[in-house]
């Protein structure tokens, strides 16, 4: 029984593969001349069945959510790939670009996402879909390295990166992910710059520490939320409690000695060690 399902499977893969083959050769046929464009149909299709041996790759010894990892880093690759060949290199046609989108060879809805900024680098639209998180928030790749604190630098659970922020990925290219080469040290690495091989470490401006500055980046940040208006309130009652905070610590007054103690610490400056008249009464 286990023999002839193994059969089965194999078939299927041997005929879906020969299909891919068939539509290549005609989409071939189909583009013009040009080397870029062919060999971005043959890199397409190559990539499409890199995915169909993520899906089929056994899943034993893996947690259930790291089974879709590699799925979602070859459906960021195979996209990015058709994406920096029409917008950045200007590689293909307009044609071949909407057909290799119609065709599923590249995800529009993420491409779209790259275009606008802030998600240049973006790992999955999972990443940002608040629905699928027990807060309401983004998945923790999508915090900027140098945000985070000490030992923060696991993967996002649902996609497998570990940082799609601009201002890291900026430096290496693409989303840093669970299978990615990178420095041990990833938090001091993006608070130092990023350096890489190429660039030096970026300069970044000195952050204030403390609760009155945590209380008013949290205020900033339901300011500029989408529901920015109904939590304004909120927003006011951080931004006092931070005043608060940063009054009192300016408003507390010096310590000083007592009045006794100063004449009494006067005295010993001049050299008199002699008992006042209430000792000696004593």
């Amino acid at each position: 029984m286990g023999l002839s399902t193994d059969f089965a499977g194999s078939g299927r893969m041997l005929q879906a593969r020969a299909r891919d083959t068939r539509r290549l050769w005609d989409a071939l046929d189909n583009v013009s001349n040009d080397p870029e464009s062919r060999d971005a149909l043959r890199l397409a299709f190559t990539r499409r069945a890199a995915m169909r041996d993520a899906v089929n790759e056994p899943h034993e010894g893996k947690r259930r959510n790291e089974a879709t990892w590699k799925i979602t880093k070859i459906h960021w690759e195979r996209s990015r790939y058709v994406y920096e060949l029409y917008y950045k290199k200007k590689a293909i046609s307009r044609e071949l670009y909407d057909w290799l989108l119609q065709e599923k060879y590249a995800d529009a809805s993420i491409i779209a996402k790259w275009r606008k900024p802030g998600f240049e680098y973006l790992c999955s639209l999972m990443a940002i879909d608040k629905r699928n998180t027990n807060f309401g928030t983004t998945a923790i790749c999508r915090v900027p390295l140098h945000l985070r604190k000490a030992g923060a630098a696991q993967p996002a659970v649902s996609t497998g990166c570990i940082s799609c922020s601009s201002q890291e990925c900026g430096r290496l290219g693409g989303p840093i992910w669970w299978d990615s080469p990178r420095p041990a040290d990833l938090i001091g690495w993006a608070k130092a710059g990023c350096p890489t091989a190429e660039k030096p470490g970026k300069k970044r401006k000195a952050q204030e520490e403390g609760e009155e500055a945590e209380l008013e980046a949290r205020a900033a940040a339901l300011r500029r939320g989408v529901n920015a208006g109904l939590r304004a309130a909120e927003a006011d009652a951080l931004e006092a409690a931070a005043a608060a905070f940063r009054g009192s610590a300016e408003k507390a007054p010096p310590l000083r000695m007592h009045d006794g103690d100063e004449e009494q610490k006067e005295g010993n400056e001049d050299g008199n060690d002699e008992p006042n008249e209430a000792e000696q009464e004593g």
